[in-house]
Protein backbone atom coordinates (compact mmCIF):
# COMPACT_ATOMS: atom_id res chain seq x y z
CA UNK A 1 0.00 0.00 0.00
CA UNK A 2 1.19 3.61 -1.16
CA UNK A 3 1.07 5.48 2.50
CA UNK A 4 1.25 9.91 2.13
CA UNK A 5 -0.11 12.75 3.60
CA UNK A 6 -2.69 12.56 1.23
CA UNK A 7 -3.80 9.01 2.50
CA UNK A 8 -2.75 8.71 5.73
CA UNK A 9 -6.13 9.25 7.57
CA UNK A 10 -7.93 7.09 5.21
CA UNK A 11 -5.71 3.94 5.93
CA UNK A 12 -5.92 4.70 9.87
CA UNK A 13 -9.79 5.31 10.00
CA UNK A 14 -11.23 3.25 7.62
CA UNK A 15 -10.40 0.10 9.94
CA UNK A 16 -13.72 -1.46 10.13
CA UNK A 17 -14.34 -0.04 13.69
CA UNK A 18 -15.69 3.45 12.93
CA UNK A 19 -19.13 3.93 12.61
CA UNK A 20 -18.31 6.40 9.94
CA UNK A 21 -14.53 6.70 8.59
CA UNK A 22 -15.40 9.78 7.01
CA UNK A 23 -16.68 11.46 10.65
CA UNK A 24 -13.59 10.26 12.32
CA UNK A 25 -11.76 11.91 10.08
CA UNK A 26 -13.57 15.23 9.43
CA UNK A 27 -13.45 15.03 13.50
CA UNK A 28 -9.56 15.15 13.62
CA UNK A 29 -9.57 17.76 10.63
CA UNK A 30 -11.84 19.86 13.03
CA UNK A 31 -9.78 19.06 15.95
CA UNK A 32 -6.64 20.26 14.25
CA UNK A 33 -8.59 23.57 12.93
CA UNK A 34 -9.41 24.47 16.53
CA UNK A 35 -6.28 24.48 18.00
CA UNK A 36 -4.80 26.42 14.99
CA UNK A 37 -7.37 29.20 15.63
CA UNK A 38 -6.23 29.02 19.67
CA UNK A 39 -2.45 28.97 19.12
CA UNK A 40 -0.65 30.46 15.96
CA UNK A 41 -3.24 31.88 13.92
CA UNK A 42 -4.23 34.24 16.20
CA UNK A 43 -1.53 36.32 15.49
CA UNK A 44 -1.38 35.72 11.87
CA UNK A 45 -2.91 38.75 9.73
CA UNK A 46 -4.76 36.73 7.32
CA UNK A 47 -6.26 34.21 9.26
CA UNK A 48 -6.89 37.44 11.64
CA UNK A 49 -8.95 38.83 8.21
CA UNK A 50 -11.00 35.68 7.73
CA UNK A 51 -12.05 35.62 11.68
CA UNK A 52 -13.39 39.55 11.20
CA UNK A 53 -14.99 38.53 8.01
CA UNK A 54 -16.26 35.03 8.73
CA UNK A 55 -16.18 34.49 12.64
CA UNK A 56 -17.27 31.03 14.00
CA UNK A 57 -20.21 28.99 13.91
CA UNK A 58 -21.70 27.71 17.58
CA UNK A 59 -20.55 24.50 17.45
CA UNK A 60 -16.61 25.45 16.84
CA UNK A 61 -17.02 28.14 19.20
CA UNK A 62 -18.46 25.47 21.75
CA UNK A 63 -15.10 23.54 21.04
CA UNK A 64 -12.91 26.51 21.50
CA UNK A 65 -14.65 27.64 24.82
CA UNK A 66 -14.41 23.85 26.27
CA UNK A 67 -10.57 24.23 25.92
CA UNK A 68 -7.91 25.85 28.09
CA UNK A 69 -6.74 29.06 25.92
CA UNK A 70 -9.43 31.24 26.97
CA UNK A 71 -7.38 34.21 26.41
CA UNK A 72 -6.79 33.71 22.48
CA UNK A 73 -10.76 32.86 21.86
CA UNK A 74 -11.17 36.22 23.89
CA UNK A 75 -8.69 38.08 21.27
CA UNK A 76 -10.94 35.88 18.27
CA UNK A 77 -13.74 37.92 19.90
CA UNK A 78 -12.82 40.79 19.92
CA UNK A 79 -11.50 40.86 16.62
CA UNK A 80 -15.26 39.43 15.44
CA UNK A 81 -17.35 41.83 17.50
CA UNK A 82 -15.78 44.84 16.03
CA UNK A 83 -15.99 44.13 12.74
CA UNK A 84 -19.70 43.18 13.34
CA UNK A 85 -20.05 46.55 15.31
CA UNK A 86 -18.47 48.47 11.90
CA UNK A 87 -22.20 46.84 10.23
CA UNK A 88 -24.26 48.26 12.90
CA UNK A 89 -25.54 51.82 11.97
CA UNK A 90 -27.92 53.88 13.97
CA UNK A 91 -31.23 54.65 11.53
CA UNK A 92 -34.26 54.76 11.05
CA UNK A 93 -34.35 54.52 6.93
CA UNK A 94 -36.19 50.75 6.71
CA UNK A 95 -34.00 50.07 3.31
CA UNK A 96 -30.85 49.81 5.59
CA UNK A 97 -32.87 48.19 8.44
CA UNK A 98 -33.59 45.66 5.97
CA UNK A 99 -29.49 45.11 5.04
CA UNK A 100 -28.94 45.16 8.45
CA UNK A 101 -31.38 42.44 9.48
CA UNK A 102 -30.37 40.42 6.08
CA UNK A 103 -26.04 40.41 7.26
CA UNK A 104 -26.80 40.13 11.17
CA UNK A 105 -29.43 37.14 10.80
CA UNK A 106 -27.12 35.22 8.45
CA UNK A 107 -23.96 36.49 10.11
CA UNK A 108 -23.83 32.73 12.56
CA UNK A 109 -23.80 30.52 9.57
CA UNK A 110 -20.04 31.41 8.63
CA UNK A 111 -17.21 29.96 10.19
CA UNK A 112 -13.69 30.13 9.10
CA UNK A 113 -13.15 26.42 10.59
CA UNK A 114 -16.32 25.20 8.68
CA UNK A 115 -14.99 26.26 5.38
CA UNK A 116 -11.42 24.86 6.00
CA UNK A 117 -13.06 21.60 7.13
CA UNK A 118 -14.79 21.69 3.71
CA UNK A 119 -12.22 22.13 1.80
CA UNK A 120 -10.32 19.65 3.20
CA UNK A 121 -12.98 16.73 3.22
CA UNK A 122 -13.62 17.43 -0.94
CA UNK A 123 -9.77 16.21 -1.00
CA UNK A 124 -10.88 12.71 0.73
CA UNK A 125 -14.33 12.22 -1.22
CA UNK A 126 -11.93 12.51 -3.88
CA UNK A 127 -9.07 10.26 -2.62
CA UNK A 128 -11.28 7.36 -1.65
CA UNK A 129 -12.20 6.94 -5.27
CA UNK A 130 -8.91 7.52 -6.51
CA UNK A 131 -7.62 5.09 -4.01
CA UNK A 132 -10.32 2.34 -5.62
CA UNK A 133 -8.94 3.17 -8.71
CA UNK A 134 -5.04 2.94 -8.29
CA UNK A 135 -4.91 0.69 -5.10
CA UNK A 136 -5.99 -2.68 -5.58
CA UNK A 137 -6.10 -3.99 -1.89
CA UNK A 138 -8.05 -0.88 -1.11
CA UNK A 139 -11.75 -2.22 -2.50
CA UNK A 140 -11.38 -5.06 0.47
CA UNK A 141 -10.31 -1.96 3.03
CA UNK A 142 -13.71 -0.17 2.41
CA UNK A 143 -15.47 -3.10 1.98
CA UNK A 144 -14.47 -4.19 5.43
CA UNK A 145 -15.77 -0.69 7.00
CA UNK A 146 -19.38 -0.54 8.59
CA UNK A 147 -20.19 1.69 6.10
CA UNK A 148 -20.80 5.11 6.41
CA UNK A 149 -23.20 8.39 7.88
CA UNK A 150 -25.92 9.58 5.21
CA UNK A 151 -23.87 12.66 4.39
CA UNK A 152 -20.72 11.30 3.75
CA UNK A 153 -22.39 8.34 2.14
CA UNK A 154 -23.70 10.56 -0.58
CA UNK A 155 -20.77 12.81 -0.85
CA UNK A 156 -18.52 9.71 -1.51
CA UNK A 157 -21.42 8.57 -4.58
CA UNK A 158 -20.68 12.64 -5.81
CA UNK A 159 -17.39 12.44 -6.18
CA UNK A 160 -17.66 8.75 -7.65
CA UNK A 161 -16.23 9.97 -11.61
CA UNK A 162 -12.50 10.12 -9.57
CA UNK A 163 -12.58 6.65 -9.76
CA UNK A 164 -12.46 6.65 -13.29
CA UNK A 165 -12.58 3.78 -15.40
CA UNK A 166 -13.82 1.78 -11.98
CA UNK A 167 -16.39 4.15 -11.29
CA UNK A 168 -19.07 1.52 -11.83
CA UNK A 169 -17.27 -0.73 -9.86
CA UNK A 170 -17.16 1.76 -6.97
CA UNK A 171 -20.57 2.63 -7.35
CA UNK A 172 -21.54 -0.51 -6.91
CA UNK A 173 -19.66 -1.05 -4.00
CA UNK A 174 -20.44 1.75 -2.03
CA UNK A 175 -24.01 1.55 -2.69
CA UNK A 176 -24.13 -2.49 -1.73
CA UNK A 177 -22.05 -2.02 1.42
CA UNK A 178 -24.55 1.16 2.68
CA UNK A 179 -27.04 -0.98 2.27
CA UNK A 180 -26.29 -3.78 4.26
CA UNK A 181 -25.23 -0.63 6.79
CA UNK A 182 -28.71 0.29 7.09
CA UNK A 183 -30.72 -3.28 7.03
CA UNK A 184 -27.91 -4.47 9.66
CA UNK A 185 -28.90 -0.99 11.94
CA UNK A 186 -32.89 -1.32 11.50
CA UNK A 187 -32.49 -5.18 12.31
CA UNK A 188 -30.53 -4.30 15.82
CA UNK A 189 -32.73 -1.28 16.07
CA UNK A 190 -36.40 -3.25 15.94
CA UNK A 191 -34.48 -5.53 18.47
CA UNK A 192 -33.49 -2.35 20.29
CA UNK A 193 -37.51 -1.76 20.25
CA UNK A 194 -38.61 -5.52 21.23
CA UNK A 195 -36.67 -5.59 24.43
CA UNK A 196 -38.74 -3.13 25.88
CA UNK A 197 -41.68 -5.98 25.72
CA UNK A 198 -41.20 -7.77 29.11
CA UNK A 199 -41.74 -11.38 27.59
CA UNK A 200 -37.73 -10.36 25.96
CA UNK A 201 -36.57 -8.68 28.65
CA UNK A 202 -34.10 -12.12 29.79
CA UNK A 203 -33.09 -12.53 26.08
CA UNK A 204 -29.58 -11.13 25.44
CA UNK A 205 -29.09 -7.75 23.39
CA UNK A 206 -27.94 -9.35 20.67
CA UNK A 207 -25.51 -6.00 20.24
CA UNK A 208 -28.26 -4.05 19.83
CA UNK A 209 -28.05 -2.28 23.24
CA UNK A 210 -26.38 0.78 21.17
CA UNK A 211 -27.98 0.78 18.36
CA UNK A 212 -30.13 4.01 18.58
CA UNK A 213 -26.85 5.78 19.54
CA UNK A 214 -25.59 4.17 15.85
CA UNK A 215 -28.68 5.48 14.49
CA UNK A 216 -27.91 8.82 15.14
CA UNK A 217 -24.22 8.94 13.63
CA UNK A 218 -25.93 7.35 10.65
CA UNK A 219 -28.39 10.01 9.78
CA UNK A 220 -26.92 12.83 11.72
CA UNK A 221 -23.03 12.05 11.61
CA UNK A 222 -20.59 12.23 14.09
CA UNK A 223 -19.55 15.52 15.39
CA UNK A 224 -16.32 16.27 17.07
CA UNK A 225 -16.39 17.72 20.54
Amino acid sequence: MNYHIGNMLIYQEFNGKNQCPLCAIRNILERRLTEQYLNESVMEDFQRRMVNEKGFCLHHTEMMLARQNKLSLTLQHITRLTALKGRLEITAEPKIAKEMADFFIDSDSRCVICDGVEVNMIRYYKTVAEMFFAEKKFKEILQNTKGFCLEHFGQLLRYASFARTRKKDYIYTLTKLEQASVQSLLEDLNWFAAKHDYRNADKPWNGAEDSLLRSVVKMHGDRAK
